[in-house]
C-alpha cells in the first residue's frame, strides 16, 4: 500500500491505533487477560498471537503525528512537509479541521475570525497537496443541523471554501435509520451517489453489507429516552470485549502482507 500520514486532533493516537489493530486483526482484541478467568495456557496463546499480529502490524507503512487538540496550522504543515520528503508519504489524513484550529481561535473576538482562519488552513493544505502531489483527506464536521435531516454541501461548518478547493466530497450520512457515504462533489469525472454502511461489532469496520449474524437494530419509540438502555449497552460491549477468539496461531495466514 501508500504511505499514510494520519493526524489525528481529536482522539489519542494509543486510542486509534487500537482502533485500527481491531480492524486489522478483524476480531475483538485480547484486552485484559490478566482480570479474566482465562487457562493460562490460553493466555499465552492469545499473547503470542496478539504480539505477532502487532508486529505484522508494525510494518505497514502508517506514519502518526503527535499532536492532539488545538495546534499551529505551520506546525501541521511543517509535519506533513517532512514526512512527503523523509517517508515519502502519498495521503495524509487530518481529523479534523475544528480541533486542530481550536487554539488558534482563543481570544478572538467574533465568529468571523475562526471562519477566516478555518479558509487560510484551508488554502495552505490545498497549496500542498498540489506543489507536493499528495492527496490529503480533511476532516470537517458539519453546522447544527436538524436531527435525522440530510446534510449538504450548505452543512459544512464554516464558509464555503473547504468544498470549493476540494476535489472531492464525501458526506457521513446518518438519517436516523441507516448510515450511508454520499459522494456530492467529484472533480476528476463528476460521478456522484451514496454506498450504504453497515457497522460490524466484532471487527470495528464498516462494509457495504450487513453482517451474516448481526443482531436487529434497536429502534427507540418516540418519546422514549434512549438513557435506558446506556447501562446494558456498555455491559453488551463489556462482554464483546471479552469474548476475543483463541484461533491467534492462524494470524500470520490470515493477513498476508
Amino acid at each position: 500500500g501508500i504511505n499514510i500520514l494520519w493526524g489525528s486532533f481529536e482522539i489519542k493516537n494509543t486510542r486509534l491505533m487500537h482502533k485500527l489493530l481491531q480492524q486489522y486483526m478483524k476480531d475483538v482484541l485480547p484486552v485484559g487477560l490478566a482480570e479474566e478467568d482465562v487457562p493460562e495456557e490460553e493466555r499465552r496463546q492469545q499473547m503470542a498471537g496478539l504480539t505477532a499480529l502487532a508486529d505484522k502490524f508494525e510494518t505497514l507503512p502508517m506514519h502518526f503525528m503527535k499532536f492532539h487538540g488545538g495546534s499551529d496550522v505551520d506546525d501541521v504543515l511543517d509535519a506533513m512537509e517532512y514526512a512527503a520528503y523523509v517517508h515519502d508519504v502519498e495521503h495524509v489524513i487530518l481529523d479534523n479541521m475544528q480541533f486542530m484550529i481550536s487554539r488558534q481561535s482563543v481570544g478572538k473576538g467574533s465568529s468571523y475570525d475562526k471562519f477566516d482562519m478555518q479558509d487560510i488552513a484551508v488554502e495552505k493544505f490545498r497549496k500542498f497537496a498540489t506543489e507536493y502531489n499528495v492527496h490529503v483527506t480533511l476532516v470537517v464536521h458539519p453546522r447544527k443541523e436538524d436531527e435525522g435531516s440530510k446534510l449538504g454541501m450548505s452543512s459544512f461548518y464554516g464558509s464555503a471554501k473547504a468544498t470549493q478547493e476540494a476535489d472531492t466530497v464525501i458526506i457521513l450520512q446518518n438519517d436516523g435509520k441507516r448510515k450511508f457515504v454520499d459522494v456530492k462533489k467529484n472533480r476528476f469525472d463528476g460521478t456522484l451517489g451514496h454506498v450504504p454502511l453497515h457497522f460490524q461489532r466484532k471487527s470495528g469496520r464498516y462494509s457495504e453489507t450487513p453482517e451474516a449474524n448481526a443482531p436487529p437494530r434497536t429502534v427507540i419509540p418516540n418519546g422514549v429516552s434512549a438513557m435506558n438502555g446506556v447501562h446494558s449497552q456498555v455491559n453488551g460491549t463489556a462482554r464483546a470485549s471479552a469474548s476475543a477468539s483463541s484461533v491467534y496461531h492462524e494470524i500470520r495466514n490470515q493477513h498476508p502482507y
